[in-house]
């Protein structure tokens, strides 16, 4: 039995091995396939990631990164008066706008809090790269030449600024004014009535009604090269323009452009800010500042590196800007002690400082201004200096309903 029992096993596992053998024979090549078709799938959906455009999956296709902090300082070249180069620093800051985005790029951008995707027509607005660039440097020069005006105003200098025309920023798809007017285009008369200013266009063509025929006299520059209407060779063109109807005032004459005032200051001397490739308003708080501190004697940082971000008007007031987490990360990496900020983007500005560098929310020129004596600067002395009254922060009213974001309800949103 001994001896059955183990021919039977060996006969057994003969049968067995013949039988498994079998199947893998015919299987091997299947295997094979399907090992071929999971390297393929690995290898396509790698490259796919690593080089396919972000359009592709999405219309946030642009990434905004952190740009620089650049002294201001040493932008600015005056002639004409004596000019005291400061042992602080003032600085702009920047984004940096990727265009070219590869799927993997818009991976990693969206984990990364210090990154931002948009889309390109928040970026261009249908703009072409000319228009663009027009509309950008046009914002930049009227940026350097009012930060003039309010520095040299602080010093007591009685400047009136000269406000000529409405500068076109933007038109409306299918508005009345695609086919004749192009971005940095400069109106500056409607049915011969003088246009010196946004309101005074504004109220030119609300008074007419919808269907009425209009003659817009404009500046146009012949520059290839980002020229606009408010260049000295810009040429005088005239068209004849029929308004459609206001889409929020009914009986109101509508043209479809969104516009700004040139300013232009006179002031007693020359100042130039050269800032290279750099465009856009965002840097004229960080302008007005560094003016007034290269042009007096004695540190309006108290020797701090401090940045800056957000719009200036001519009466001192900070607008809002964007690209906020670019700039303040860009700030920290640059190692600046004290950020300045406005209302619209002190929150946002807390939350990636993170407790990294100190962010003050300032509304005018002068909250600024005292902000810096805080840190030891000498603005208030130079006031004073200078025959200016006591200096008082701006107010800061805590409205829900008037839609104006003040620093007090920025402090309130940032605690609650």
């Amino acid at each position: 039995m001994d001896i059955d029992d183990t021919i039977g096993t060996s006969n057994l596992d003969d049968e067995d091995e013949k039988t498994s053998s079998l199947p893998k024979r015919k299987l091997r090549p299947r295997y094979a396939i399907m090992a071929f078709g999971i390297v393929f799938l690995i290898i396509t959906s790698t490259l796919f990631i690593f080089f396919a455009p972000a359009s592709w999956v999405s219309d946030n296709s642009y990434i905004l990164s952190p740009g620089n902090a650049n002294n201001t300082a040493q932008a600015i070249i005056v002639d004409g008066t004596e000019t005291f180069p400061p042992e602080g620093e003032i600085a702009y800051t920047t984004v940096s706008i990727k265009r070219e985005v590869t799927l993997l790029d818009w991976i990693r951008a969206k984990r990364d809090k210090t990154k931002q995707l948009i889309s390109p027509s928040d970026i261009d607005g249908g703009r072409t790269v000319n228009e663009t660039r027009k509309v950008t440097q046009f914002q930049m020069e009227q940026s350097q030449s009012t930060a003039a005006l309010v520095a040299l105003n602080f010093l007591g200098y009685e400047i009136v600024p000269e406000v000529a025309g409405a500068f076109v920023i933007q038109i409306v798809e299918e508005s009345p004014a695609e086919d004749s007017l192009q971005l940095g285009d400069l109106i500056v008369e409607v049915n011969n009535e003088q246009v010196r200013s946004s309101e005074d266009l504004g109220n030119l063509i609300q008074a007419k009604r919808p269907g009425d025929t209009v003659e817009i006299s404009f500046l146009r520059s012949s520059s290839s090269f980002g020229g606009s209407g408010a260049d000295e060779d810009a040429v005088s063109i005239t068209e004849s323009v029929t308004l459609s109807e206001h889409p929020q005032r009914q009986g109101s004459g509508f043209l479809g452009v969104v516009i700004e005032t040139p300013v232009r200051a006179d002031v007693p001397f020359e100042i130039t800010i050269d800032v290279g490739n750099v465009r856009g308003p965002s840097a004229g708080l960080a302008f007005s500042l560094s003016i007034l501190d290269v042009i007096t004697e004695g540190e309006l940082t108290g020797g701090l590196r401090i940045a800056t971000t957000g719009t200036i008007d001519r009466y001192g007031n900070v607008g809002p800007v964007g690209g906020v987490p670019q700039k303040t990360e860009a700030a920290i990496r640059s190692g600046i002690e004290l950020f300045l900020v406005p209302p619209d983007e002190y929150i946002v500005a807390i939350e990636i400082a993170n407790g990294r560098m100190d962010v003050r929310c300032v509304q005018t020129f002068t909250d600024a201004i005292l902000v810096l004596e805080e840190f030891g600067g000498n603005g208030v002395e130079v006031a004073q200096q200078n025959g200016a009254a006591t200096l008082e922060f701006s107010e800061s009213p805590v409205d829900q309903e008037d839609g104006i974001l003040s620093c007090a309800e920025a402090e309130l949103a940032k605690n609650g």
